[in-house]
């Protein structure tokens, strides 16, 4: 499952981020917009009845493409919390930290072109 820690962005503290987050990236598939969340894994996952643990996630974009669909993550990690040994996007599909960036920037320049 490496390529998942590279595409969340190895679920440690860097760049800023605080220790226990795992950053979620994700390109809505209505409207491309990219999205970005957080899973914060001292609150929020629950345990399953494999003695694995989920977390579920809804993220909704900023609505200026007059899309208000929401893209739903689901994780599953190791009974250490340390790895995701599933995961799952309902609405839309997980990027990198660099694809929601470069997106980003592609979206903020079109809107500057109008």
């Amino acid at each position: 499952m490496g390529f998942l820690r590279r595409l969340l962005g190895g679920g440690g503290a860097s760049s800023g981020e605080e220790a226990g987050i795992w950053p979620i990236y994700v390109q809505c598939r209505k409207c491309k917009e990219p999205l970005k969340g957080r899973i914060d894994m001292r609150n929020e996952p629950s345990l399953d009845e494999d003695d694995n643990w989920v977390v579920r996630k809804g993220l909704m974009g900023s609505g200026e493409n007059y899309c208000f669909q929401t893209v739903e993550v689901i994780f599953t990690f190791d009974p250490q919390k340390k790895n995701i040994i599933d995961s799952e996007v309902i609405g839309g599909e997980l990027i990198t930290a660099e694809e929601y960036a470069t997106l980003l920037q592609q979206q903020q320049q079109s809107r500057e072109g109008e």
